[in-house]
């Protein structure tokens, strides 16, 4: 009896450490993170554009973490074909995006899964500045694509060295960011600074 009941209690502590280290399934699938995922976005300020957000392949990060590596082109007609990256790991019930700035990853914004109203979250020293992001509430957003039930998220980085943020996102579970306002600032006006609408998507 003894024994049956050392075994129950092992098997118990396994179970348990398995699922702190890897997250069920469905919240993982609430952040679309696959190669071959793909964003297309109206992008609005004093003249409409558009915006492709593309998940192009995989990346190995110091520590060894392993990061999909999303591009942004931006297609506008007096920036023609700029284009940005970030890494994306989902680590756990974190999902952690970064840049890559001057032969460093800095991390830039992260989600916490499941997304649940009323939660908030900051970025960990050195790089935080207070960035803090909150989930303000869940209700539907109309977009070009259609109309999703959304996450609203509020992030904000405090003032340091003529940098600030003060963003607004829509999240909605299994598709990704369906409108997004940006407001950056790092030492001037960061690019892509305005209104993003999602038109159409592809996800796995």
């Amino acid at each position: 009896m003894q024994i049956l009941i050392v075994i129950l209690v092992s098997a118990a502590v396994i179970s348990s450490c398995r699922k702190g280290n890897n997250p069920p399934e469905n919240i993982i699938s609430e952040f679309p993170n696959e190669v071959g995922n793909h964003w297309h976005y109206l992008y609005t300020t004093t003249q409409s554009n558009t915006i492709d957000v593309d998940i192009v392949g995989t990346r190995i990060l110091p520590g060894g973490q392993t990061a999909k590596v999303w591009a942004y082109k931006y297609n506008f007609s007096i920036y023609p074909m700029r284009t940005d990256t970030s890494y994306v790991v989902v680590d756990s019930q974190l999902v952690k995006i970064y840049k890559l700035y001057y032969g460093s990853y800095y991390e830039r914004m992260r989600y916490k899964l499941p997304v649940t109203v009323g939660d908030m979250w900051t970025l960990s020293p050195p790089d935080s500045y207070k960035d803090t992001t909150w989930v303000l509430g869940k209700y539907p957003v109309t977009v070009p694509a259609g109309t999703f039930e959304t996450y609203e998220l509020k992030k904000e980085r405090g003032y340091i060295v003529n940098s600030w943020t003060n963003n607004k996102i829509w999240f909605s579970p299994k598709v990704g960011v369906i409108k997004f306002e940006q407001s950056e600032y790092s030492l001037g006006p960061v690019l892509g600074n305005g209104l993003w609408e999602l038109i159409d998507y592809t996800v796995h």
